[in-house]
């Protein structure tokens, strides 16, 4: 799902809205379906469901040029399946690159037979992906459009355009038996910061930052100005209960209840508002202290990272976040050409504070372990999937994270065919896949229609969700809930002196992490004690909330200045979870493979289930104007519930606009949190220690 997040707007889409990747566009169609004519063959599926939903705008450019992607098929996936099944079941050894190579992958010969036809069209092939498992082209639309038997208009949704052909895409017989899928034909597009476009073709980071309502963005603190410990936002994100008064415009109004964030008055070196973590902090709350006294810290193994654009300051922001933080200096290789930065100003900047968080808190979990970033090109799937193979391909690699999404409403059956076919051959390596299940619950706010996450979906990947966190004075976790914020406007401005907001202004749902039922896959071994037919996701979860989020460093402008904010999103719960893998492998002696079958057999010391919070002192206010006086109930401004009774809320003052709130933790959309397995949070979040230790040196479970 980049999944990072940011405190912001509720319909001002930030990074953290864009749960999105979506989908690499595609018009292609199911494998293996019958001629359509003597000589050609005919996929099954037709155009993105979205343009029903759409204006046509008429037949795109034929200069445009247009770059597409052929998926092929593996020669022989039921001995892929096969050896999975004796991996997890009976221990069988992983698969080298030279067996998947000689027995699974496409031949030369296939690529040969697939680039002739293209060439032919007049397509120039640029690309030949590894394993043989992709041949990329480019050319003209009118090009592609002869070549596939398609027509590609311009369409708009709301406030996005997009090209897409609604017809079926058309291979001639003679390589139909070797495609899987043809992607690129569509090419939907999300907009950086336009939250609800979650069925682009561009892969969006699921980053969420601290917001209020207002849409104002957090301020970044100058590293100049903090102290040489490193400390700098409080820790103390839940503070006692207080009573407020807000007088003007004719009103008076006045709530009592928790509070939530340091006074935005406060400027004290390590309780700046609101608050957020430092890795100290969180290896504290997660039992991984004991780990690294133990030597297990990651050392020896090799988490990767896929990121869209990058960061050119990567490096350097790292580095600068070790020395500040205590961590031992991080062994980072980058492959690729990072193009973005934190102080970029086009549409791909969020995917530079994505790397930032990606690199700095795999580093802050596994300090120990080596670090590939693989850079790719572009935010379409088919670059990020060639990522994951190149990824795939670094020796020693155990985790790839992807903090990256998309829906599944917007993934079409022939794509799905080759993603979940690479998605298992990576895990016949001994690696494990971590995607991000998104920022925007159960996505009705930002689709209009309940969906999943997608890549975490699938089976063959682990899906990681997120949870919010309140720290005790001794860094232990006081509760965790399912992450979902809800807010209410109850005053204005401090210029304005604060008047009332008469009556408050529930502005709805923020953010909340990815979860619930697939519609298109069916519920794998390891999560058959869940019942139902279908895959549930997330698997595990971790620190999300961005108002419980964590502290990230990063050069803000040309002259190299650094600057320090807190960020969150299951897009830190990803990369996270990524790095504690990579030391369970450490423990264990050697790969593991997927995480997700493991979890469902660990015991409860090991995963922490997570259940609703409530709380005595939920906010509750009392408005008197001209027409008398009335109560708000805790209920009432924490709207609207969802059918989700229990929930914590806090009295908030923005540091970024002045307005006062009331922020609500534990409603994310209609995703209910309970004992056991839950579609807010899956089975949990891990206990640092005990997780790792279910993995004893030389044991297999």
């Amino acid at each position: 799902m980049k999944e990072i997040a940011r405190f912001q707007k509720a319909d001002a889409i930030a990074p953290g809205w864009f749960r999105g990747i979506a989908v690499t566009a595609l018009s292609t169609a199911l494998a293996g379906a019958t001629l359509a004519a003597a000589d050609s063959a005919r996929y099954a599926s037709s155009g993105p469901p979205i343009i029903k939903r759409s204006i046509d705008l008429g037949p795109v450019d034929r200069s445009t040029p247009i770059e597409i992607t052929l998926w092929l098929k593996l020669r022989d996936e039921a001995s892929l399946d096969r050896a999975l099944s004796a991996q997890r079941d009976k221990g069988a050894p992983f698969l080298s690159d030279a067996q998947i190579d000689t027995q699974l992958a496409p031949t030369a010969t296939n690529v040969e037979a697939v680039s002739r036809f293209l060439q032919s069209r007049g397509l120039k092939v640029t690309d030949v992906g590894a394993h043989n498992l992709f041949v990329r082209a480019a050319g003209t639309a009118e090009l592609v459009q002869s070549a596939f038997h398609v027509e590609m208009h311009q369409y708009r949704s709301k406030d996005t355009t997009f090209r897409a052909t609604p017809t079926r895409a058309t291979v001639p017989a003679e390589i139909a038996p070797l495609v899987a899928s043809v992607s690129g034909l569509s090419s939907l597009t999300a907009k950086p910061n336009v939250a609800r476009n979650m069925l682009g073709r561009k892969a969006l980071p699921n980053v969420a930052r601290q917001t209020d309502a207002e849409g104002f963005p957090p301020d970044a603190v100058p590293l100049a100005a903090a102290g040489p410990n490193g400390l700098f936002f409080s820790a103390q994100c839940f503070l006692p209960p207080t009573s407020v008064t807000f007088t003007g415009n004719g009103a008076t109004a006045t709530y009592q209840g928790n509070r939530y964030g340091q006074p935005i008055t406060n400027s004290t070196i390590g309780t700046l508002p609101p608050c957020g973590y430092q890795p100290s902090d969180v290896q504290t709350a997660y039992n991984l202290k004991p780990l690294y006294k133990a030597g297990l810290d990651g050392t020896g193994e090799t988490v990767a990272i896929v990121d869209a654009y990058g960061s050119t300051t990567v490096a350097q922001d790292l580095a600068a976040f070790s020395a500040f933080m205590g961590l031992p200096p991080a062994n980072l290789t980058v492959i690729g050409t990072p193009t973005e930065s934190n102080f970029s100003t086009d549409a791909n900047a969020g995917w530079a504070t994505e790397t930032t968080l990606d690199v700095e808190w795999v580093h802050s979990v596994a300090p120990g372990a080596k670090i590939v970033l693989v850079v790719a090109k572009t935010n379409s799937t088919d670059d990020l999937f060639a990522g994951i193979l190149t990824a795939a391909s670094v020796p020693g690699v155990v985790a790839i994270s992807n903090s990256w999404s998309s829906s599944e409403i917007g993934l079409y059956p022939d794509y799905q065919i080759p993603s979940d076919a690479m998605f298992k051959l990576v895990g016949s390596k001994g690696i494990s896949l971590q995607f991000a299940t998104g920022d925007s619950g159960n996505n009705a706010v930002v689709l209009g229609y309940y969906d999943v996450g997608w890549p975490a979906s699938s089976p063959n990947v682990t899906a990681v969700g997120g949870v919010s966190a309140a720290l005790n004075s001794n860094k232990h976790i006081a509760f965790q809930t399912a992450w979902g914020n809800n807010i209410t406007e109850i005053a204005d401005t401090a210029a304005l002196g604060n008047p009332p907001i008469d009556p408050p202004f529930n502005e709805g749902f923020l953010y909340g992490g990815g979860g619930g039922t697939s519609d298109i896959y069916p519920l794998p071994d390891y999560q058959r004690g869940l019942g139902g037919p279908r895959r549930k996701i997330p698997d595990i979860s971790w620190l999300a909330d961005p108002y419980t989020g964590v502290e990230i460093i990063y050069t803000a402008d040309l002259a190299g200045d650094l600057s320090i904010e807190v960020i969150g999103g299951t897009s830190l719960a990803t990369p996270m979870f990524s790095a504690l893998w990579a030391i369970a492998n450490q423990r264990a002696g050697h790969p593991l493979g997927l995480a997700s079958p493991y979890l469902y057999r660990m015991s409860s010391d090991a995963i922490t289930d997570i259940d609703a919070v409530t709380s005595q002192s939920n906010v509750t206010g009392t408005i008197t104007d001209s027409s008398g006086s009335y109560t708000a109930s805790a209920n009432d401004l924490a709207a609207p519930l969802q059918g989700l009774p229990e929930f914590y809320s806090a009295l908030y003052n923005s540091p970024h606009s002045t307005r006062w709130f009331v922020l609500t933790f534990g409603t994310d959309s209609t995703l209910k949190v309970g004992p056991g397995w839950d579609p807010a949070t899956g089975l949990g979040t891990p206990d640092g220690w005990n997780f790792v230790q279910s993995f004893g040196h030389g044991r297999d479970d």
